[in-house]
Formats: structure tokens, C-alpha cells, sequence
């Protein structure tokens, strides 16, 4: 599986190393910086988007629970959303294994039709 970084707007996501990326996606936040979205590439071509959703107690800014939406592009829409309490979960339990998983940062955040064109022209083999 082969991982991405990318942690600012403008350049496309930088290829980092297995045991880097997995730290990455573990622990969810690299130099003081939150992971924001998670795109993993499936072997048959599909492309799955991971997004916090925070819960808050009524009338706290306390949060109550944490859990991440998980959709897939199809074609210019995301479809099929479903929960699931961590990503790295997800992606692990995933059959075959994803081909390749673009962790973003905080602030790089942009228009999602990059990451999936970035992720549609990578060689796959």
C-alpha cells in the first residue's frame, strides 16, 4: 500500500514511506497537525473518502463522540455513507488491501476532484 501526503493546497500529495504513513494514519495528526480527510484507492479502481464527524453534548462545546464518514466517489458525487469509528480500521479490514491511502492535513484541505484525479493516474501494479 502505498501512502500520500499532502499538506498544503496548492502541490499535489507528496509520497511518503509504509511505516511513516501508517504512523500518520494511527495517530491522525503529523507536526502538530490534524488529519482531516483520508482517500484510499481500491484495487478494483474505486475511491473512498474518510471525514470526521465530531458529536457534541446538547449546550456543551464538550465532544461527545467521534466517529468518521466514509463515502465513494461516484463519479462527480460521493455515495454510499456509512460510519465507522476509525479509518486505519476500515482501511485494514478492507479486501483486497487498498493500493494506495492520501492522508490530508489540516489547511490543505481543497477541492476534492484533485485527490481523486491525483489517485486515478497513479500506476497501478
Amino acid at each position: 500500500m502505498q501512502f500520500y501526503l499532502k499538506s498544503d493546497k496548492i502541490d499535489p500529495a507528496a509520497e511518503i514511506g509504509e511505516v511513516e504513513g501508517r504512523q500518520i494514519l494511527k495517530r491522525l495528526r503529523q507536526a502538530g497537525r490534524k488529519v482531516v480527510d483520508i482517500y484510499a484507492l481500491e484495487a478494483d479502481g474505486k475511491i473512498d473518502r474518510y471525514q470526521e464527524r465530531t458529536r457534541r453534548k446538547l449546550g456543551s462545546n464538550a465532544i461527545a463522540s467521534r466517529t468518521w464518514l466514509c463515502e465513494t466517489a461516484e463519479g462527480e458525487e460521493w455515495a454510499n455513507g456509512r460510519y465507522v469509528p476509525e479509518p486505519i480500521e476500515a482501511i485494514d479490514e478492507t479486501e483486497p488491501t487498498p493500493l494506495a491511502v492520501v492522508l490530508v492535513l489540516s489547511g490543505a484541505e481543497s477541492m476534492p476532484e484533485t485527490i481523486v484525479e491525483q489517485l486515478q493516474g497513479l500506476p497501478i501494479g
